[in-house]
């Protein structure tokens, strides 16, 4: 089997559970004749290795390619995962399955071009595997997780989870918590696949050292989410109560969000006469290795989290012959499965269930502690095991390859959306395109947008100009070249504006679908034929756009991404370049006159979603956008724009009412959403109305930011959390 590990963290660069996970997997499936590739981001060039164990390591360099002035990070990377991945193919074939975590959203470019009908994807199944995902750990984090590019991140994991062919957790707990998100999709459980050679074992325990007291070891972040604090305030408990031992953490630190301030440093200052009485000890993280002295030498281990997936902590610390104490908020008590037998589990719910947990624990005997350990080992050897781990892995492999045909009739849109019955059926002739152009006043403009029409692959439309009342001469000679045109159709009208012209263009076309361009916009020749394609194979998805490539007056690119509620209510998401189902359109997304001083097609998309109809994203620029100084759009200012929304807003009382909380904390969150650049990126970033600035002139800004004191404070956090990758450009 050729299996492919997608993964963001990989050693000796990024460590992490996640790094262990996928290791042990290449690992486990390289000693069993498998052809196996990891594909990690790195600081370095692009370098493809065979390690000693036989399976192969492509490492590429983080942080190229033209996305990263357009896209955030995070996103940036998937997308560059994607090309890599691509790149890959060319040069080793393609794998049988390609394994990605959720974590991040690193697979979803990926996923997103599999549903774009990408060739290369086709026959390859693409499982996700569930590690704890961003948008879970940073509500349990107390952390805003409305910011930008927080929230999107976690909308983009979900879109992952969502679009998989296939989903695997550790832990029966995870596939429980995000059952929701793919409810008619099973999530097959495995645990972890684990194993430490004894060698390793015997070369740490030589530098094993006794504890004074009895010691109840954490390892890990200093993180909210990890039961930390609360575990302490237990502890005191005991030691106020009399009980002499020590709690001894070992990690990084994090930073608590709503505070801003450190938690290991609020634990010092709080806990000072405990750590000087030697009952509390704070170490800095250490290689995983490194800590099988501090865990042989401990009375017993310890995960108090609130939420937690399959531990690595939990695992050596059964591996090693620990006693458990832990949380039921977690794998952790799948790992322990019997409480007094394995370990002992709490449950935070329940009042002083952790103090009288702790304390049975400090009361047993040696002999006691010994047996419990010892069944704890029996216990996670038979549940990590590796020959059965890889036995159930390939089993689920295979089935999954074996489905990889079944067909994908919907788009895994986040938000699953009832479409209204039409108020009338247009008839309209199948497969034909009918392309509306507004056209006012553009004589210098119009060929070359004709020009780029006409070299379209697609060959089945029809061209519509609608001349809007346009007054100059050169204006009304321009047209007469057209007028002649089998395939081009010009209608005169008085001047009212580009929502009425629009809307006159669409009534009169005799296509199945409409696409919009503007008289001085271009497309790219593919654009219609994709569009087309994806119309036909989804029956959920109202209408096709595509990246927006700035040209003459600005050289940006505008990403832009499939239709999300409760996103766009907040902000638009897409041009008016778009090809569009005739009935759609003309029932629920006509464009409204009231709009007077532009946002009409932004109007329009929130009214197809109030009636069910959503749309995709293609991530290429097909779609060519000239910036002119004089362009209706540059003459917006911020009283025009907060009119405008206030009259869109009005016409949907219940769209915008059921999402109100999601669109209040956006909001709240990142400010008034006509100054958000994409949802990928910090609210406040460089637009595509104004001169992008270089990359290196990010650079700065960004690391001033960072070197500021909150910087340095979210930066530490970041680095707890995971998401240090942002700061990594």
């Amino acid at each position: 089997m050729k299996i492919w590990f997608l993964t963001g963290e990989f050693a000796p660069e990024f460590g992490g559970g996640i790094g262990t996970y996928v290791e042990n997997c290449a690992k486990m499936f390289a000693k069993a004749g498998d052809d196996v590739t990891v594909i990690v981001r790195g600081n370095n060039n692009t370098k493809l290795e065979t390690t000693e164990y036989g399976y192969k390591v492509l490492r590429f360099k983080q942080g190229q390619g033209e996305q990263y002035k357009y896209l955030g990070y995070e996103n940036a990377l998937a997308y560059q995962y994607y090309n890599e991945i691509m790149e890959l193919m060319k040069i080793d074939g393609a794998p049988d399955i390609i394994e990605t975590q959720e974590y991040n959203a690193l697979g979803q470019y990926l996923i997103q071009n599999k549903y774009l009908l990408n060739e290369q994807l086709r026959d390859i199944p693409i499982v996700v595997h569930l590690h704890t995902p961003s948008f879970e750990t940073l509500r349990i984090n107390q952390f805003n997780r409305y910011e930008h590019p927080y929230y999107w991140i976690g909308e983009m994991e979900k879109f992952c989870i969502k679009g998989a062919d296939a989903l695997l957790s550790p832990s029966k707990f995870l596939a429980k918590k995000l059952q929701y998100i793919v409810p008619e999709k099973e999530i097959k459980v495995i645990n972890l696949p684990f194993d430490i050679e004894q060698e390793e074992i015997e070369k740490y325990s030589g530098e094993l050292k006794k504890e004074d007291k009895k010691t109840i070891l954490y390892f890990g972040r200093t993180e909210y989410r990890k039961g930390v604090i609360q575990m302490l305030k237990g502890a005191k408990k005991l030691w106020d109560k009399g009980l002499d031992f020590k709690i001894k953490i070992i990690g990084g630190d994090t930073v608590l969000d709503p505070k801003g301030t450190y938690i290991g440093e609020e634990i010092k200052l709080q806990y000072k006469k405990y750590i000087e009485n030697d009952n509390l000890e704070l170490m800095n993280s250490i290689p995983h290795l490194e800590l099988i002295p501090h865990i042989l030498s401990a009375t017993a281990v310890t995960v108090p989290s609130l939420y937690e997936n399959f531990p690595n902590t939990c695992i050596y610390g059964m591996w090693l012959g620990k006693p458990m104490l832990v949380s039921a908020s977690g794998g952790q008590a799948e790992m322990v499965e019997k409480s007094g037998e394995n370990g002992l589990i709490f449950d935070w719910d329940v009042e002083d269930d952790f103090e009288n947990k702790l304390e049975q624990l400090l009361n047993m005997s040696e002999e006691e502690l010994k047996t419990m350990g010892n069944n704890a080992k029996n216990r996670i050897n038979k549940l990590c095991n590796m020959e059965d781990n890889l036995k159930q892995r390939r089993e689920f492999f295979n089935k999954v390859i074996e489905n990889k045909h079944q067909e994908k009739n919907k788009f895994p849109f986040l938000q699953e959306v009832q479409k209204d019955e039409y108020i009338k059926t247009y008839d309209g002739e199948e497969g034909l395109i009918s392309i509306v152009i507004p056209y006012y006043n553009l004589p210098e403009t119009i060929s070359e947008t004709i020009l780029s029409i006409k070299k379209s692959t697609y060959r089945n439309y029809e061209i519509i100009i609608v001349n809007d009342g346009s007054t100059t001469k050169e204006a009304k000679e321009a047209l007469e070249q057209f007028r002649n045109d089998d395939n081009i159709t010009v209608i005169d009208i008085k001047n009212k504006g580009l929502a009425n012209a629009r809307n006159v263009g669409a009534k009169v076309a005799k296509g199945e679908f409409i696409a919009f361009i503007d008289a001085d916009d271009k497309i790219e020749e593919t654009f219609y034929e994709k569009a087309v394609k994806l119309l036909n194979k989804y029956s959920n998805v109202s209408y096709v756009y595509s990246w927006v490539k700035y040209f003459e007056g600005n050289d940006y690119t505008w990403a832009t991404f499939n239709t999300h509620i409760p996103y766009l209510l907040c902000g638009n998401m897409l041009a008016a370049f778009l090809v569009i189902r005739k009935n759609d359109f003309l029932n629920f997304g006509k464009n409204r006159i009231q709009m007077e001083y532009g946002m009409e097609d932004y109007d329009a998309w929130v009214s197809l979603a109030n009636h069910g109809c959503l749309g995709i994203s293609i991530p290429e620029e097909l779609n060519i956008y000239r910036v002119r100084k004089n362009s209706m759009a540059r003459q917006f200012n911020k009283k025009m724009r907060i009119y405008l929304y206030d009259v869109l807003s009005r016409n949907y009382p219940e769209l915008y009412g059921k999402y109100a909380v999601d669109v209040f904390m956006l909001l709240m969150a990142n400010g008034q959403s006509f100054y958000w650049n994409n949802p990928s990126m910090p609210s406040g970033q460089p637009t595509g109305n104004t001169t992008n600035p270089s990359m290196d002139e990010r650079m700065r800004k960004i690391n001033r930011i960072i070197d500021s004191r909150p910087g340095r404070i979210a930066k530490k956090m970041f680095y707890g959390l995971r998401i240090n990758k942002l700061f990594k450009l």
